[in-house]
């Protein structure tokens, strides 16, 4: 009997019980005590995927702000792994629901926990520590980052996004120690700001912290690094900060390696935000409630993996040239043909990557 207020819903092979009046679209509102998104299924789906890839028999894997529990009772279920899986809120009402959902599941390897995360870090390490906070999760990383076992993976979410795209330079500036920008690549500048922000914070406690999925999609940003100690892996780490520049006038976009006066937002991560190996290990498969846009993702991501930081836009190219736009994979393939890196990028549908200088590939594009 599903109890009063609550509705049954199916996530991948994982029932869960939810507050009736739950979110099924956007970042969301806080509607009565117990959070849940439907939107976010997606990035469950994806959080299983990367579980199935990762994890190991004998792991310890919080979920630290678990709210009904949809994520870390499908990590649980869905993964294949005999871990010890715990489940924390600081919120009574979740706390029981979501003892309610593991039961429901037959979930009899988790945990649930009822404490503040920074509290339950103080006092236990994992292997892998998910942060997904209704906002920005800056309260929560120092203490996950020190408390991610060797070699271990966090996971971090974030939805305050206006700050990041450069809506509100001043508050990022006060959250993550960088200036945002508005520029038309500014969704990956904003999440090159919050890798940079995980790296600078991991190197204070002589931890390298080392992106293998990072990415942007509806209203957030989510990352998964790996946090491996050393004071020599954390200065590497640090020697991949840097900011982002961007001419207006010729649409030219450069990497700076140190702050100057062209600098318009950083400092950032500039390396690789995809993991060609962890990618080539994850699998979109069939019993995931969005395997078609995990399939797609996937793709993008592969493709993207290699590719040079900070994307154009088709329509941007095309204003400047004052040519109509050609088809993304055509213009994807003349910058091959011709010699350059290239490759579409998940950012935007009309955006793509490419090492071409900007010269190039303006006329380039005025051929295709």
């Amino acid at each position: 009997m599903i109890s009063s207020g609550l509705v049954k819903v199916i996530e991948g092979t994982t029932e869960l019980l939810v507050p009736e009046a739950f979110c099924k679209k956007g970042p969301g509102t806080r509607t009565g005590e117990v959070f849940y998104n439907k939107q976010m299924e997606f990035g469950r789906d994806v959080s299983v995927m990367f579980g199935r890839a990762v994890f190991k028999d004998g792991d310890k894997i919080l979920d630290g702000l678990a709210a009904s529990g949809a994520r870390g009772l499908r990590l649980a279920n869905e993964t294949g792994v005999r871990a010890d899986f715990v489940l924390n809120d600081r919120n009574l009402s979740a706390a029981v629901l979501m003892k309610e959902n593991a039961s429901a599941n037959s979930l009899d390897h988790v945990r649930v926990m009822c404490k503040d995360l920074r509290a339950l870090l103080a006092e236990e390490q994992f292997d892998y520590i998910d942060v997904d906070p209704f906002g920005t999760p800056i309260d929560f990383v120092n203490a996950a980052v020190q408390n991610c076992r060797n070699k271990g993976t966090v996971a971090i979410t974030a939805t305050d996004t206006a700050p990041l795209y450069g809506t509100y330079p001043r508050t990022s500036l006060r959250r993550y120690g960088a200036l945002s920008a508005r520029s038309p690549f500014a969704h990956e500048t904003g999440l090159r700001i919050l890798v940079g922000f995980l790296v600078r914070e991991a190197a204070r406690h002589d931890r390298a912290c080392e992106p293998l999925l990072c990415y942007h999609t509806d209203h957030y940003f989510r990352c998964y690094v790996r946090i491996v100690n050393g004071a020599a892996r954390a200065d590497a780490a640090i020697k991949k900060l840097g900011f982002a520049h961007f001419d207006k006038a010729s649409l030219e976009r450069s990497v700076l390696v140190e702050r100057s006066d062209k600098a318009d937002a950083g400092p950032m991560w500039t390396g690789p935000l995809l993991s060609g190996e962890l990618l080539e290990d994850m699998i979109a498969s069939k019993d995931l409630g969005t395997s078609v846009r995990c399939e797609k993702y996937m793709t993008l991501w592969n493709e993207e993996a290699s590719a040079p930081a900070l994307f154009y836009k088709l329509d941007e190219l095309a204003k400047r040239t004052k040519h109509s736009p050609p088809k993304l994979q055509a213009m994807v393939a003349k910058l091959i043909e011709s010699g350059f890196k290239a490759s579409r990028t998940h950012f935007d549908p009309k955006g793509l990557k490419t090492d071409a200088p900007i010269g190039d590939f303006l006329q380039l594009f005025k051929e295709c």
